[in-house]
C-alpha cells in the first residue's frame, strides 16, 4: 500500500471540508443556530480525526482488509441514499444551504473512500472519493426532478404552464380547433416537447415525465459522446466520465434542445471526412437557427475546434489549413440564419416580435454577486474554470507543454473567447443572469477543448511529441473538478413537496364555475397564465386567445416593445376581455435588492398597473397562484362571482 498516496488524499479531503465549513460559517454568522455550532465543532474534530488516521496509516505498512468488498459497496450505497433522503425530506439551516449540502456530500464521500480503503481499493482513495461524489451528484440531480412529476393541473413554476402551451401550438388545429401562430421563443424546445401532443397524450403527468426524460437523456447522451472522445487518454471508466461531463453541462444548464446541436456534431464529425462533417454541421445549424441566436455559429465552430485539435499544421499555407474551418463556420452560420428566416415566415407571427432580446437593457450588476445570482456571473464562471486551469498550470510547471502550432492555439482560444464574451453579454440582459445557462456554449467548448488537451485527445504538431494526458492523480485540482459540478447540482434545492391533486381538482371546478358565470358577457377570456389548462382540456367552453401569453408578454415588457404593449393597453381600455386569468397581482416594486427585482418592476409598471386600472381582481385559486379579473365597474357580476367563494 502506498501510504503517501493515502496521506495526500487525506490532506485534500481535509482541505475541502475545512474550506466548506468556513464558507458555511461565514454565510450564516448572522443566524447562529444548532447547525452553525455543529459545523463549528466539526472543524477541530475533522483535524484531529484526519491526523489520527494519517498516523495510523504511517505506522502500518500493511493494512489488513477488515471488511469484504461487497460490504463497502452496501454501506456506501446506504450512505448515499440515506443522505439523499435526508436532503429531500428535511429543512433546517445546514441542508437549506447549498454549501451545507455540499459539506454533507463531501463527508459521505470521504466515508465511502475510507470504507474502500479498508476493503477493496487501498491504493485508489482519491478515485473512490471522486466516484462517490459524482454518483451522489447524479442521484441528487435526478431526484431534484421528482417534484416536477405531479398530476395536478395547475402550473408548478412560473413558466411551466407556458412551456406546455407553446408546445401545443404545433398542433393547434387538432387541440384548439383553430390555427394559432407558432411560438416565437425557443421553437426547437417546444418542438421536442410537442411529441406527447403528437401521440395524442393528454395527461399533464406524462408531459412532465417527458420533459424530465429530455433533461436527463439529452445531457447523458451529450456527456457520453464527449466522454468517448476523452476516455482514450484518461484512466477513468467511460460511465464515470459520462456522469462527470453531464454534471458539468448541468452547471449551466445546457438546455436539452440546445444539446441536439452538440450531439449532431459529435456524431457526425470525422477527422478525415470533411464532407460528412459538413453534412452534420448543416443539420445541427438548421436546428440552431430555430433555437437561440447566440447558438447559430456553434455547430460550425464546434466542428472547427475538433479539427484544430485533430489536425497538425505541418507547415501548410494558413488559408489551405483553415479552409475546412472557414467552410464549416460560414455555411453553418448561413444555414442557421436561413432556418431562422424560414421559421419566421411560416410561424404566422409578426416578424418584428422575433429577437426582442436585442432591444432589452443590460444589467451590469449581475456580473458580480447580487440578489438574483449569489455568486455573480464572473465569479461563477471562474469557479467552473478553476479546476481545468489548475490542471493546465500543473502541466506547465511539469514542463509538459502542449505541442500545438500557434495558429491552432489562436483558433481554439478565439472560439473560447467568442462564446465567453457572447455568453456574458446575453447573461447581462434583463431576464438573464440568474445562473449560467446563457454561458452554455462556452461550457460546451470548455469541456471539449480543455478536456481534450488534458486527456491527450489531440494530435501533436510533431509525431515525436506524443500528447501526455493529465495524470490520474492531479492533486487537489482533480478533486475540485468533481466538487464544483456537485456544488452547482446541489444549488438546486430539492424537496419532495407534492400538491394534493384532489384539492387542485376542486379548485379547478370552482374556476370552471366562475368562467361559466361570465360566459354570458361580451368579449373573450384571456389566460395570461395557466394556459396549460386549455391545452389539456381541463376547462370547457373557453376559446384560447393567442396574444398576451405570460412569458411572451414579459419578454415584450423587458424589451420595451412599444407597439406590442400599446396594442395590449388598447385591448384593456376597450374591455376586449370579459375576464382575465393571471398569476401575480402584487404591484410592489422590488428594485435590484430582490431576486429578479428589475424584471418584477418591468412587469408591474408595463403590465400590472395598466391592467389594474381597467380590471379588478375578484377571485383567486390554488393558494393565490391564479386570479380572476373582470372589467372595473361591473358590480352585479362581481357580487355573483363572490358568492362562489367557499
Amino acid at each position: 500500500m502506498d501510504t503517501r498516496k493515502f496521506s495526500a488524499f487525506l490532506n485534500q479531503f481535509l482541505m475541502v471540508c475545512l474550506s466548506l465549513a468556513a464558507v458555511f460559517l461565514l454565510e450564516n454568522k448572522a443566524e447562529r443556530g444548532r447547525s452553525y455550532w455543529g459545523v463549528a465543532v466539526l472543524i477541530p474534530l475533522l483535524i484531529i480525526g484526519t491526523l489520527l488516521v494519517k498516523r495510523y496509516v504511517q505506522n502500518h505498512e500493511r493494512i489488513q482488509l477488515v471488511i469484504p468488498g461487497w460490504t463497502a459497496y452496501l454501506i456506501s450505497a446506504l450512505l448515499q441514499f440515506g443522505l439523499l433522503a435526508v436532503l429531500l425530506t428535511n429543512s433546517f439551516q445546514l441542508i437549506d444551504s447549498a454549501v451545507g449540502r455540499l459539506l454533507l456530500a463531501v463527508l459521505a464521500a470521504g466515508a465511502s473512500a475510507l470504507l474502500f480503503f479498508v476493503a477493496k481499493s487501498p491504493n485508489q482513495p482519491e478515485r473512490n472519493f471522486i466516484t462517490a461524489l459524482l454518483v451522489f451528484g447524479v442521484l441528487y440531480r435526478a431526484a431534484a426532478f421528482l417534484p416536477e412529476l405531479q398530476p395536478g393541473p395547475f402550473a408548478l413554476g412560473w413558466s411551466e404552464g407556458s412551456r406546455y402551451y407553446n408546445a401545443s401550438l404545433f398542433l393547434s388545429e387538432r387541440i384548439y380547433g383553430q390555427k394559432l401562430p407558432l411560438p416565437v421563443l425557443h421553437p426547437s424546445r417546444y418542438l421536442m416537447q410537442a411529441l406527447p401532443f403528437l401521440l395524442g397524450i393528454k395527461s399533464i403527468l406524462a408531459h412532465r415525465l417527458w420533459q424530465v426524460l429530455l433533461w436527463l437523456g439529452m445531457s447523458a447522451w451529450g456527456g457520453w459522446l464527449a466522454a468517448r472522445r476523452l476516455a482514450k487518454g484518461v484512466n477513468i471508466p467511460i460511465w464515470l466520465l459520462t456522469i462527470w461531463i453531464a454534471l458539468f453541462f448541468f452547471q449551466g444548464a445546457v438546455y436539452y434542445h440546445l444539446m441536439v446541436c452538440v450531439i449532431l456534431v459529435l456524431i457526425g464529425y470525422k477527422k478525415d471526412a470533411p464532407w460528412r462533417t459538413l453534412l452534420f454541421v448543416l443539420l445541427a445549424s438548421l436546428w440552431a437557427g430555430i433555437s437561440r441566436v447566440n447558438w447559430m455559429p456553434l455547430p460550425g465552430l464546434l466542428a472547427s475546434a475538433l479539427y484544430l485539435l485533430d489536425h497538425p499544421f505541418h507547415g501548410q499555407k494558413w488559408h489551405k489549413y483553415l479552409l475546412p474551418v472557414l467552410i464549416w463556420a460560414a455555411l453553418g452560420f448561413g444555414s442557421a440564419w436561413l432556418a431562422q428566416q424560414a421559421y419566421i415566415r411560416i410561424s404566422g407571427e409578426n416578424p418584428a416580435l422575433f429577437n426582442s432580446a436585442f432591444s432589452s437593457a443590460l444589467l451590469w450588476s449581475r456580473l458580480f454577486p447580487n440578489a438574483t445570482f449569489k455568486l455573480g456571473i464572473l465569479p461563477a464562471v471562474l469557479l467552473v474554470c478553476v479546476p481545468g486551469l489548475g490542471m493546465l498550470l500543473r502541466h506547465a510547471r511539469r514542463k509538459e507543454a502542449f505541442s500545438l502550432h500557434w495558429l491552432r492555439w489562436l483558433g481554439l482560444l478565439g472560439i473560447l473567447s467568442v462564446f465567453f464574451l457572447g455568453g456574458v453579454l446575453v447573461s447581462l440582459k434583463i431576464g438573464g443572469g440568474g445562473d449560467l445557462h446563457n454561458m452554455d456554449g462556452f461550457l460546451v467548448f470548455w469541456v471539449l477543448i480543455i478536456g481534450s488537451l488534458l486527456a491527450g485527445a489531440y494530435a501533436p504538431e510533431n509525431k515525436q511529441d506524443l500528447p501526455k494526458p493529465a495524470p490520474s492523480a492531479a492533486g487537489i485540482w482533480l478533486v475540485l473538478a468533481a466538487v464544483v459540478p456537485l456544488y452547482f447540482a446541489l444549488s438546486h434545492a430539492a424537496s419532495l413537496n407534492f400538491q394534493p391533486a384532489a384539492a387542485q381538482r376542486a379548485e379547478l371546478a370552482r374556476m370552471q364555475a366562475a368562467l361559466d358565470l361570465v360566459d354570458g358577457q361580451a368579449g373573450d377570456v384571456l389566460f395570461i397564465s395557466e394556459r396549460q389548462l386549455l391545452s389539456f382540456k381541463a376547462l370547457q367552453g373557453v376559446q384560447v386567445v393567442p396574444e398576451y401569453e405570460k412569458v411572451f408578454l414579459m419578454e415584450m415588457a423587458m424589451g420595451n416593445n412599444q407597439p406590442y404593449l400599446e396594442s395590449f393597453y388598447a385591448d384593456l381600455e376597450n374591455h376586449r376581455f370579459k375576464a382575465i386569468i393571471t398569476d401575480t397581482i402584487s404591484t410592489r416594486m422590488q428594485g435590484d435588492s430582490k431576486s429578479f427585482g428589475v424584471e418584477n418592476d418591468a412587469w408591474v409598471t408595463k403590465v400590472l398597473e395598466p391592467m389594474l386600472r381597467e380590471y379588478e381582481p375578484v377571485l383567486s385559486w390554488n393558494h393565490g397562484s391564479a386570479h380572476l379579473l373582470i372589467p372595473v365597474g361591473q358590480q352585479p357580476l362581481k357580487d355573483e362571482l363572490l358568492r362562489l367563494q367557499p
